[in-house]
């Protein structure tokens, strides 16, 4: 019956087309790469589908054979080159063989071959404080999301930041050394403009994204905060980077272009597209960074929303400082309840990307951890927002860690951790080998052992500061007081968690204050021997406007 494979052309040519629109239905221009290798795999598929059913078909017909005319030889011309054409697709099921082909990077090959290596997805929101989340103990309501997800993981109770913001707290995690020997430290006395230029990741220090990529896996970042732009070293060990500190900043502070809506829609995108595992996702959420503006928030307090805010908030705060006691707390309970909203907002959009985790089957097999870069300071010790100071509500993090299934760990974690074991933890779950010069080990995974001791460094704002946080103490240095002899503070942390009694001047912890002296001056000197060697580049003018609008700059 020589006219039935001909069945092959219109079969397969369909199931061809079908993938390559399905494909393109899922296509996403945020993620233009991934979208065609995310076709081509659809594709390919489509294709085989088709293959497929002409040999079912053919098995149906098979017995129904009617003679046939020999076909001529222009029309048997026309059939080998269509039967070519038809079959011309599978030439993309060869690139699945070779190291960097299409289908190789576009299908699930870890899978196919056998790596059962869990996918490892961060999320991170930036400034949230501990005791704003349920699973925390606070009783506001404002996070459903995180509290379901703490029931099914590790809740670290005591989990500390290697610095009071941003850019060298997430280094510090990325590069698992001190601050001082991962990014470029703010100098007291430099210009704000000056440091944000200069601001980065060192080059030659090796991250936990470069690992993970090394070791096979394929790695994404959808981001927010200017401070972890492509440019200052973010971009390294990741194959799809997206940074929304490019976008208009006056457009992420309205309802229709918040941030943390911005970040779930891209890393569902992400998610949809990449079918390639085993994958490390970063995702970070702005909200509930200053300034507070959900979307979400009531309209009766939405009024009473200062507008200086959004153009001088800096200048808004020194004023406060100064205005009458009743007007003064008047703001600053303000303050609380819209950070509260924007809480409750990067709760709800973080929920998605966990609900999406679990629609597409990957959640109970995936290392997924949930934590903050850094608190929130919300006027208990003076100071608001972050980077002024090392106390408690600005150093301690919630750190939520839901293990792969099979994996054997406590519910609680009491003993203290530091922030950056999680990037350690990620490593070990990758069968990676320890990065070279570490400064933490993995988390554990069982509670009552001995608590790390977290060393903490990095002021923006003021006069440099350091910490020590350990089981039973809490000690900050501030090494140019008392005009450059240095003075400490020191809190029992077992009896005064809010660091109200400073004990010191006694012997509580004489021990831990030499500790962080030494520390402190070691990452001082690697400070020093950094500076010469620190990377340059220009601000752009979006990069200015997009700073102005945090409020790390002023007009």
């Amino acid at each position: 019956m020589q006219h039935k494979p001909c069945l092959l052309i219109p079969l397969t040519v369909a199931g061809t087309l079908a993938g390559f629109v399905y494909g393109r239905s899922q296509a996403s221009d945020l993620w233009p790469d991934l979208s065609r290798l995310h076709t081509m795999w659809c594709m390919a598929l489509g294709w085989l589908a088709g293959l497929v059913l002409t040999a079912l078909v053919l098995l149906v017909l098979r017995s129904r054979r009617r003679p046939t005319q020999q076909p001529t030889r222009f029309v048997g011309a026309v059939r080998v080159l269509a039967l070519t054409l038809a079959l011309s697709p599978g030439a993309l099921w060869v690139t699945a063989l070779v190291p960097g082909g299409a289908l190789r990077e576009a299908g699930p090959i870890g899978v196919l071959l056998g790596d059962r290596r869990p996918n490892i997805i961060l999320i991170s929101i930036d400034a949230l404080r501990a005791d704003h989340v349920g699973a925390y103990g606070s009783r506001a309501g404002l996070t459903p999301n995180l509290d379901e997800f703490a029931r099914e993981a590790t809740r670290y109770d005591a989990a500390y930041a290697a610095s009071s913001w941003t850019l060298p707290s997430l280094g510090a995690l990325f590069a698992m050394h001190s601050p001082s020997e991962s990014v470029v430290m703010f100098t007291e006395g430099e210009d704000d403009e000056r440091y944000f230029v200069r601001a980065a990741v060192f080059a030659d220090v090796p991250l936990l994204s470069e690992g993970l990529r090394s070791a096979g896996y394929r790695t994404g970042a959808e981001l927010t905060n200017p401070f972890l732009a492509g440019t200052k070293g973010w971009e390294r060990g990741i194959d799809f980077f997206r940074n929304e500190d490019g976008s208009d900043p006056e457009a992420l502070l309205t309802a229709g272009g918040a941030p943390a809506e911005t970040v779930t829609e891209n890393a569902l995108a992400w998610l949809r597209l990449n079918r390639r595992e085993p994958f490390f996702l970063w995702t970070h959420y702005l909200d509930p960074h200053t300034p507070y503006e959900s979307p979400e928030t009531p309209e009766n307090l939405r009024r009473a929303y200062p507008a200086e805010w959004e153009t001088a908030r800096r200048d808004w705060y020194e004023e406060m400082q100064d205005a009458p006691a009743e007007e003064r707390a008047g703001y600053q309970q303000f303050c609380r309840e819209m950070y509260a909203e924007e809480v409750r907002y990067a709760d709800w959009w973080a929920g998605d990307v966990l609900a999406e985790l679990k629609r597409e089957g990957r959640y109970e097999s995936a290392l997924i951890v949930i934590f903050s870069d850094h608190g929130e300071e919300l006027f208990e010790h003076g100071a608001f927002e972050h980077g002024h100071s090392m106390h408690e509500e600005v150093l301690r993090v919630p750190l939520l860690v839901k293990w792969p299934k099979g994996v054997d760990a406590d519910k609680v974690v009491k003993q203290t951790v530091a922030l950056g074991s999680l990037a350690a933890t990620a490593l070990e779950a990758a069968g990676c080998p320890p990065m070279e010069g570490r400064r933490v080990e993995p988390l554990p995974r069982r509670d009552g052992g001995s608590g790390a001791e977290v060393f903490s460094e990095g002021i923006l704002h003021g006069s440099e500061q350091t910490a020590l946080t350990t089981d039973e103490h809490k000690v900050i240095y501030r090494p140019g007081a008392d005009e450059g002899r240095g003075a400490f503070e020191v809190y029992d942390r077992r009896s005064d968690r809010g660091e109200r009694r400073d004990l010191a001047g006694t012997e509580a912890a004489a021990d831990l204050q030499a500790r962080l002296k030494a520390l402190t001056e070691e990452a001082q000197a690697a400070r020093v021997k950094r500076a010469a060697g620190a990377p340059r580049t220009e601000m752009s003018e979006d990069e200015r406007r997009r700073l102005k609008s945090l409020g790390y700059l002023s007009d």
